[in-house]
Formats: C-alpha cells, sequence, structure tokens
C-alpha cells in the first residue's frame, strides 16, 4: 500500500509529496500477556477486610468518643503550594517588587488590614536596613535581595497550614511566621509575622 500524490510545481515552488502514514495500532489489553510478579517465596496478602469487635455501648448520658481524625504525615500538596505562592509574593514585598496591598488578596478578610500591616513593616525594616548599609559606605551597585534560606511546613489539622520560613538579606538573618486557611476552596493567610 505504497502510493504518492505528486502535485506539480509551479514556478520556484518545490514539488509537494503526500504520503500516507504507516499503520500502528497498539495492541489491546487482551492481546497482551499477563506478567506475574509472584515469586516461590512470596507470601500473600490478606485484602479481606477485618472485623473488629463491638465496642461496649455507653453508658446512659455520655455520648460516643469522636473518631481521631487522620494523622497527617506532612503538608498537602495543595497546602505547599498555597504557601510557597505567599512566601514568594512576600518576598516581593520585601524587596520592594510589589506593594504590600497585594498581600490582601492573599489573607483572609478579617485578616487581612494585619497581614498587609506586618508586611508593610516588614519591608520598611529591608529598606532602612539597606539605607543604613549605603550610609556606612558599603557602596554596592545592587542591594542585595531577600531571598529563602528554608521552608517548613505543618498541617496541625486538615485545612489549616503552619510555616516558619528562614529569609537572609545581604548579612542579616529573618524569620517569618505564617498561618493558612482553608476558607470557600480556597487558602488564605490568617497570620502573618516577621522577627
Amino acid at each position: 500500500m505504497r502510493s504518492t500524490a505528486v502535485m506539480a510545481s509551479t514556478g520556484h515552488r518545490p514539488a509537494i509529496r503526500l504520503r500516507p502514514v504507516p499503520r500502528y495500532e497498539p495492541p489491546f489489553d487482551d492481546e497482551l500477556t499477563p506478567q506475574v510478579w509472584a515469586s516461590a517465596r512470596q507470601l500473600p496478602l490478606d485484602w479481606t477486610a477485618r472485623q473488629l469487635p463491638p465496642a461496649s455501648a455507653p453508658s446512659g448520658d455520655q455520648p460516643a468518643p469522636a473518631p481521631a481524625p487522620p494523622v497527617l504525615a506532612g503538608a498537602s500538596s495543595d497546602a505547599k503550594l498555597a504557601v510557597r505562592r505567599f512566601v514568594h509574593l512576600c518576598v516581593e514585598v520585601l524587596n520592594g517588587y510589589r506593594p504590600a496591598a497585594h498581600l490582601r488578596r492573599l489573607a483572609l478578610p478579617a485578616e487581612a488590614a494585619d497581614v498587609v500591616a506586618e508586611g508593610l513593616a516588614g519591608a520598611r525594616r529591608v529598606a532602612e536596613l539597606r539605607n543604613a548599609s549605603r550610609a556606612a559606605g558599603r557602596r554596592t551597585r545592587r542591594p542585595v535581595p531577600v531571598a529563602v534560606l528554608r521552608l517548613r511546613l505543618c498541617e496541625p489539622r486538615p485545612g489549616a497550614v503552619e510555616a516558619a520560613v528562614a529569609l537572609v538579606t545581604g548579612e542579616r538573618t529573618w524569620a517569618m511566621a505564617l498561618r493558612m486557611e482553608l476558607h470557600q476552596q480556597s487558602w488564605a493567610a490568617t497570620t502573618l509575622r516577621l522577627i
């Protein structure tokens, strides 16, 4: 099955050749041979659900205790992404690339004023530090930007994440602590502290 269509060239244009695509279809699942991974020394896994013994009935007026929430090994991926995004925005505010008011859209409305005020205070402290280094005679071509050294996350309960961030600018090290909570399917900052 080989057919070629050649279009006649007109003028200085080369000829265009159309060729059919070769047939290729992947094999169906039922055509493949099954792969068996079991060996003679492998023990089978028991996937049957175990029945727990019935708990003793609660006495009279006392309600049954609530089941414990699942223990999380680390922060969820959504929480990590939200914290990284917020920390990146805070670093841009501290470096003077953004106004502190941009923190408002990532903060809970009731706490937005406190979050913005803390970001503004941090940006002022960084600016004062840079002005003091210029006045001391340490003239550099460009001021050293604030950078993230380390970010640690903790999710104490589902829907809340707390973070501790180590920041550095020049020879000075800073610490930032924040808390974000999940409200209406979006993460919002409730607390921001710069030390």
